[in-house]
């Protein structure tokens, strides 16, 4: 039976997996920008990456008691859903960026662990009640976020399939990934750390409410696009690669 607002029931300790999701998501932004402005492939600058992707394994983990709260005690399924995909698509961003680095000597031992499985599969079978319910309810968020994990399953099964195409192709899968990774940092700082504002802007402007609903959202996924666009020239251009060997 579904308890009225004033009798909900809150799921125990919830506050403090907020609060530790705040915490490690903090730590996530402040350490995503002090890596990026290292010098690439320096100590400092491992060793910040580092510390980011153990952040974000963190808001990982501690976003999973959020979704029993949507979904179980708030009864909100839609929310409830939509914070379920958002959780392996991070892991796979987290997981790639991470792999791409350990594994660049063989692209085929990177494929071929589980975890390249779970992180190809978990966002795409997440991701499918997402689309329909934004088919249904023509949510735009929904539609546009769970696109992102088929794309991302389609080129991940063709690099699979086909190989790298590039020399430095763990170069690329690095940045990329940890592109991903800092967009759902972003998205979650401005989405939930700066509502406040958004509802003051909704109150106070003229722009129309969607956009302000939309822009937390899909403006970190165009600044990521955008960077990796500036990124791609310099480290992406098409390059033969001669003699797949020299991978194994």
């Amino acid at each position: 039976m579904r308890a009225s607002p004033l009798e909900r029931i809150e799921m125990p300790a919830y506050p403090y997996f907020v609060a530790l999701h705040a915490l490690l998501g903090t730590v996530s932004l402040i350490t995503f920008w002090s890596a990026a402005g290292m010098k690439k492939g320096s100590q400092r600058h491992r060793t910040i990456g580092k510390i980011f992707l153990l952040a974000m394994c963190g808001v990982i983990v501690s976003g999973i008691p959020l979704v029993v709260e949507y979904v179980f005690f708030r009864q909100n399924l839609v929310s409830g859903a939509f914070l379920a995909y958002l959780l392996p698509l991070t892991a796979q961003a987290c997981w790639l960026a991470w792999r791409a680095v350990t594994d660049k000597r063989d692209w085929r031992v990177m494929t071929s662990r589980v975890g390249w499985h779970l992180v190809l599969w978990l966002p795409v079978l997440s991701a499918l009640p997402v689309l329909a319910l934004g088919l249904m309810k023509m949510q735009w968020l929904f539609i546009g976020f769970s696109m992102i994990a088929l794309i991302n399953a389609w080129q991940m099964l063709r690099f699979a399939k086909r190989g790298p195409s590039k020399p430095n192709w763990h170069v690329v899968q690095h940045y990329q990934g940890m592109l991903g990774a800092g967009v759902a940092t972003h998205v979650a700082f401005l989405g939930i750390g700066m509502q406040p504002v958004w509802r003051w802007l909704k109150t106070t402007t003229d722009v129309p409410p969607v956009l302000i609903e939309l822009f937390p959202w899909f403006a970190p996924l165009a600044v990521a696009m955008a960077a990796a666009v500036w990124l791609g020239r310099k480290y992406n251009r098409p390059r033969a690669v001669r003699n797949n060997a020299r991978f194994q």
